[in-house]
């Protein structure tokens, strides 16, 4: 189950920016403008794991397309076009070809 984000209209930000700040540093703020959430407040460290993991993620993504791009469409037929795995019949799309 996730938790709830403490949530901080924009008015809050403005008059109470160190404690709204003290905050980020624990976890993500939701920040409202008009009664609707319009940004994320998060501290660097957070920012900065957030996006080696998303670097990493890409970084897999290329090396696996790049493999199983060079697999053989007999092979890549054999493994993908079966009942079993009907999530990725549409394997040529999936791997750019």
């Amino acid at each position: 189950m996730q938790r709830a984000l403490p949530i901080y209209p924009i008015t809050h930000l403005r008059n109470q920016a160190k404690e709204a700040l003290g905050a980020a540093a624990r976890q993500p703020v939701v920040i409202t403008q008009n009664g609707r959430a319009s940004a994320v407040l998060l501290s660097v460290s957070l920012y900065n794991e957030l996006v080696e993991k998303l670097e990493a993620l890409e970084r897999y993504q290329r090396l696996e397309r790049a493999e199983w791009s060079a697999a053989s469409e007999p092979t890549l037929k054999r493994m993908w076009d079966n009942d079993t795995d009907a999530a990725y019949n549409d394997w040529r799309t999936l791997y750019g070809l």
